[in-house]
Order: structure tokens, then sequence, then C-alpha cells
């Protein structure tokens, strides 16, 4: 049995990355390889070892037979240059101890930084290295210095295939997927003039769960609030889903849910390839309100799915050759 260590931003609770997570360490699981994950301490169990302790990281990279870093946008410098170089390191060790090294399900960028795309060219760049890109952008970018580029999607959408969605009626309400605070005031204003009678947040994130229970609370008269943590259950039961989280937006296309993503290029980017109605997309809260009465339901479910299985055939085809 071939030992893979799983990487990526697991172990903090947020929806999209425990999706992808599941989705990946399942599949691993089904073709009979081992998987070691590297989490926070407070989070280790059997297999696990400390994302934090060097040494417990070393340990890792050598027990293991292949590295995979587990979907996501980990490598940009947007969020924090710091975790940047965090990944970029802990990349670059693994390759200096001659393992295997596949970015699975993967954005790049943006980088703000001079000495961020430096160092990123230099990592794309590694032979051992092999590039399943989540985006167009992304994957036109990787190519540009690895021939082992391929362009797929995000490896997340393989669990939502499995989950059962119970069968509901879709009612007048409206999904939010919250982020920052901001005012929703003009949105809900317009929801309701559509005929939303009901407005659920839903966190996708435990450090959002503070402001979506506040939110929950502003009082639009006519309009309905509430807070949930079902997250399939109320997406799939909405007629408009409003996300500012990069997973929120595709739960919602997955579904065929009319949905807007707020001021998140990075699923800009991903969706472009499977629609081109940029009715979509909104620079913020404001531009949202005024896209809501042009959306449509997309269908794309079916090239979403295929390009997913496509995508896990093409990585036991390479563990396979590795």
């Amino acid at each position: 049995m071939k030992n893979v260590l799983l990487i990526g931003y697991y172990g903090y609770g947020n929806y999209g990355d425990e999706l992808m997570r599941q989705s990946i360490k399942e599949f691993l699981i089904e073709k009979n390889y081992r998987v070691m994950e590297l989490l926070p301490k407070e989070k280790k169990k059997l297999n696990e070892y400390n994302r934090f302790n060097p040494l417990s990281i070393i340990r890792a990279i050598i027990k293991s037979d292949v590295v995979i870093c587990g979907g996501g946008g980990v490598l940009q410098d947007k969020t924090s240059f710091k975790s940047f170089m965090y990944y970029y390191l802990l990349f670059k060790t693994a390759l200096l101890f001659r393992k295997p090294l596949i970015f699975f399900g993967n954005s790049f960028g943006p980088f703000y930084n001079y000495a961020s795309r430096i160092l990123m060219k230099n990592l794309l760049e590694s032979k051992k290295l092999y590039i399943f890109a989540r985006d167009p952008v992304s994957y036109r970018y990787a190519k540009n210095f690895n021939k082992n580029s391929f362009l797929c999607t995000d490896p997340g959408i393989r669990k939502l295939g499995s989950i059962k969605v119970e069968s509901s009626k879709e009612s007048n309400k409206a999904v939010i997927i919250p982020r920052r605070v901001k005012n929703y005031v003009p949105l809900l204003l317009t929801l309701k003039s559509q005929g939303i009678n009901e407005v659920v947040y839903v966190p996708f994130s435990p450090q959002d769960e503070v402001l979506a229970k506040k939110l929950s609370n502003i009082s639009i008269k006519g309009l309905n609030s509430r807070f949930s943590n079902l997250i399939i259950e109320e997406i799939s039961s909405s007629k408009i889903v409003v996300s500012e989280r990069f997973h929120g937006a595709l739960v919602s296309a997955f579904l065929g849910k009319a949905f807007i993503s707020v001021n998140d290029e990075k699923f800009r980017r991903f969706f472009n390839r499977y629609s081109s109605n940029n009715s979509h997309f909104a620079h913020d809260l404001f531009d949202a309100s005024l896209k809501v009465k042009e959306l449509v339901n997309p269908n794309i479910y079916k090239k979403m799915k295929e390009d997913a299985e496509e995508m896990y055939e093409k990585l036991e085809k390479l563990l396979v050759n590795l």
C-alpha cells in the first residue's frame, strides 16, 4: 500500500476546504492508498501530522510516496505572504526529498509581491511537479512553465455528486453566504421587491458564524430572516443565492440555483468555462442588488460532473505511473 501525503488548508471547518478534502481522501482510500495529512495539533489523529511542527512535516514527507496539494487557492499572496511562504517551503521540501508533487484542482494567484512571482515560477518549473489546474487562467499560467499541466475543475464536485439532496419544494427564500461586514439593506430591499419573503444567512466557515447570526437580526418589514447551518438543505430549497464564498457559488451552480458571486475573481475565472452569463457576478452588494432581476438558473450540472470524473481518472492513471 502506497502512502499519499494530502496537503491543504484543512482542519479549520471551512465547508469548501472540507468538501475538497473529503472528495480526494475518499477517492484515494477507494483506490487502496494510505492517506496521511498535515493538520493543526488539536485535530490530529492516526496517520496525521502537525502542520506547524517542522520535524513532523519532514517525517510525513519522508514517509510518503507522493505528495498531493488538494485543491483551492493556497498559492497566492493576496491573503498573506506568510501563508504563501509556508506552502512554498513545504512543497520545495517535498521536491528536495525527490517526492512526486501533484497540485490537484488548484488556482494560482494573484501575486502582489515580486518575490512571490519569482518563487512561484521556480516551483512550477520543477520536473517532479504535475498540475491539475482548477480554471483556464491558472492552466495557461502553469503551462508557461510546466508541460505536465492539465485543465481540470474543482475536486470538491466529486463529493457534491454523491450527496443525496432531499427533494423539497423551492420556496420564495434567498440564501446569503456572508464573509465580511457590509451594508446588505439595498440587496434585501431588492430581494423583497422580487417576491422573496425570507432570507437565510448560512456560514461556510466557523469564522463567518458570528457575522451570519448578527445579519439574521436585521429587520426589514415583510422580509423574515434567520440563521442556519444546513448548507445543502437551505441552498437546494432556495430561489436565489448570494455568496461571498467560492464554494457557496459552486454548490449553487451545481444544484442549478440562480446565484450571484460577490467580488470573487477566483470563481469568475472558474465559472467562465461553463457559462458566459455575467449576471452571476457582482463587484459588490449594491451591484448584486442591480443584477437580481437578470438571474437565470444555470444548467451545467452534467458538464461539471463529467469534468470531475475525467479529472479523477487522470489522477488515478498518474498515480499508477508514478
